[in-house]
């Protein structure tokens, strides 16, 4: 039996948020009025649980409905992507997946390494690009979620971070609606990740990182992720939880 989700499709109102519009009806029809529910992003770390990349700091089961949004994480080998971080994402309208055009657009230290396509040889496109022109990649723009046979992952985003430069700091990324492929700044249906890139993947003091743990940063970051998801189920959340 195939595990693909129902294809549906994310449109924009004039609003700007967000819209559920089912593929399969034979006129698209948008949900609206005061029974209309608010489409959210969510992003998270996955830990990549039984795969080389596996990554112990990541809360087990982290996930679009219980993201863990931080970590902590020890620079690749340069040239290398061995010590990569693997960043999923959905679009969520209530306890469902829905599609849309999306971007992933990384700051701080590190870069995107991998920003697959969505379909293989489907319709769907990816492409990587450096927005900012600094020599790394920085912005993955997919034009819709993973829609392949059999294949875990279906009705998520994807994309691979790394840093194999040495250069210690935060990497920053969010995942958000993007229909004008212009990354995220001007987008409000979004969410973000952090990671903490050092040499010993070994948290600093104060700073945060792995899991929901990591001090005073730490606290904060797993509080602010537990309020975001409280609002979000009571759909009153739509602007990104960064």
């Amino acid at each position: 039996m195939s595990s693909r989700p129902k294809r549906l499709i994310v449109a924009c109102a004039a609003s700007g948020a967000l819209l559920l519009v089912g593929s399969t009806a034979a006129q698209a029809r948008e949900t609206g009025g005061a029974n209309r529910e608010r489409v959210r992003a969510s992003s998270y770390i996955n830990r990549d649980t039984g795969a080389a990349t596996e990554n112990a700091d990541v809360t087990p089961g982290s996930s679009c409905f219980r993201p863990d949004r931080s970590d902590t994480q020890q620079f690749s080998d340069p040239g290398s992507t061995a010590r990569n971080v693997h960043n999923d994402a959905c679009f969520l309208m209530g306890d469902r997946m829905v599609d849309g055009p999306a971007s992933f657009e990384s700051r701080g230290v590190g870069f995107i390494s991998a920003c697959p396509d969505p379909d293989g040889a489907g319709a769907g496109t990816s492409t990587l690009s450096d927005k900012n022109g600094d020599g790394r990649m920085d912005l993955c723009f997919q034009t819709g979620f993973q829609d392949k046979v059999d294949t875990a992952g279906n009705g998520e985003f994807h994309t691979r971070l790394n840093n194999n430069t040495g250069m210690a700091g935060r990497q920053t990324v969010v995942f958000c609606a993007d229909r004008d492929q212009n990354g995220c700044s001007d987008e409000t249906v979004k969410s973000t990740i952090t990671i903490d890139w050092n040499a010993d993947g070994v948290p600093t003091p104060g700073n945060g990182g792995g899991g929901n743990g990591g001090g005073q940063a730490g606290l904060g970051s797993f509080l602010s992720n537990l309020i975001n998801n409280l609002l979000s189920g009571l759909g009153l959340f739509g602007r990104g939880n960064g």
